[in-house]
């Protein structure tokens, strides 16, 4: 999760991943779609791959350790690690993910577009506007609870001005 005041600073000083990267997130659903086509096509694409060499070297028994090794290979290093990482360092992924990004989406924009399209379709049959907005406003006993969590990181005279809202 990029620091959304820090992007946009970095993005006023004219950095050019942190622009890429903001142009990416003004459409969330293109760059989940985007994502979530390029996961899912490799996960499909390495599962069958895996399958035909398990096969070949294990016989049918080759199957199931396939499904396993895979697995655990996608966990590690396609998912857990990753995502830490991108929790830990957002912006040292999130930049230079975006060259890469930024041109694939152009490339696949129709099929993101078709996706987002059902997926847009789906969520009005359930009842769900898609154009709703999310909101990141925090309430005040949020604030509250966030201020006493920074402890000492806030000067004294300040937290006692926020805690006032």
């Amino acid at each position: 999760a990029l620091n959304k005041y820090r992007l946009r600073h970095l993005e006023s000083e004219g950095h050019t991943g942190a622009i890429r990267a903001s142009q990416l997130l003004s459409r969330p659903d293109r760059l989940i779609g985007l994502i979530l086509l390029g996961n899912n096509f490799v996960n499909i694409f390495a599962a069958s791959v895996a399958t035909i060499i398990g096969i070949k070297l294990f016989g049918e028994k080759g199957v199931v350790i396939s499904s396993i090794s895979l697995t655990l290979i996608v966990l590690l290093f396609a998912e857990v690690t990753p995502k830490t990482y991108a929790a830990i360092h957002p912006e040292r992924l999130a930049f230079p993910a975006s060259y890469i990004l930024k041109p694939l989406l152009f490339i696949l924009f129709p099929l993101v577009w078709f996706i987002n399209l059902i997926t847009n379709q789906l969520l009005q049959f359930l009842g769900i506007n898609p154009d709703d907005k999310i909101t990141a406003a925090i309430n005040s006993e949020e604030l509250k609870m966030a201020l006493t969590e920074a402890g000492s990181m806030i000067p004294k005279r300040h937290k006692k001005m926020l805690m006032g809202i």
